[in-house]
């Protein structure tokens, strides 16, 4: 896993996560499942003393794969597809 960090004027930032993982165990093994790379991105914004407006974006390739193809009572497991989060955040004085 790669991440970053840059610090952006007017107290923003931007930051963000390469993953790659060459594939998970097909069972008892010794196949492996197919090679993913992921990406996760996250911007933000201070306004004043106590705010923060942030949007975080997991799994932004949108790529689907199979982590998990036991046939165990969890089932067949896939990774998530593309979320977005959106944050307002208030930190209290105290």
């Amino acid at each position: 896993m790669h991440g970053f960090t840059i610090n952006l004027p007017s107290r923003s930032y931007i930051s963000g996560n390469v993953r790659y993982v060459s594939g998970f165990l097909d069972g008892d093994g010794p196949r492996h499942l197919p090679g993913h790379t992921t990406l996760d991105v996250s911007v933000g914004k201070s306004f004043g003393e106590y705010w923060l407006v942030g949007l975080q974006t997991v799994n932004l390739t949108n790529r689907r794969f199979l982590l998990d193809s036991a046939n165990t009572f969890g089932g067949t497991h896939f990774a998530e597809p593309r979320q977005i989060y959106v944050e307002v955040r208030y930190r209290f004085h105290y």
